[in-house]
């Protein structure tokens, strides 16, 4: 299985995510067995590495474990994410992506 855009990260074998969520169009969230949920998001700025460069295609993930869960439904995690790949950089509140 490819690890393109159209295929995201909870479909693929040995990554037991549950719950897989879009933010926005480029912005994932999901569980797995840890207390917080795991981040992906689409990466523009690898648009020009060579595919057999790459681990997981663009989708880039960011775990969340030194932040602070407030609340899982609708999810709140403290402080903001950022990705330093690209500079993604954001907060999830109240279930929804706000860009820095």
């Amino acid at each position: 299985m490819g690890h393109d855009r159209e295929t995201p990260p909870s479909e693929w074998p040995g990554l037991e995510m549950v719950g897989l969520t879009s933010l926005t169009e480029d912005i994932y969230f999901g569980w797995t067995d840890e207390a917080n949920p795991m981040f992906w998001h689409w990466c523009a700025a690898l648009a020009k590495v060579p595919e057999d460069h790459l681990v997981s295609g663009r989708w880039v993930a960011a775990g969340t474990s030194g932040h602070t869960l407030v609340s899982r439904e609708p999810l709140h995690l403290e402080p903001s994410l950022l990705w330093p790949c690209c500079g993604l950089h954001g907060w999830v509140r109240g279930g929804q992506w706000t860009s820095a």
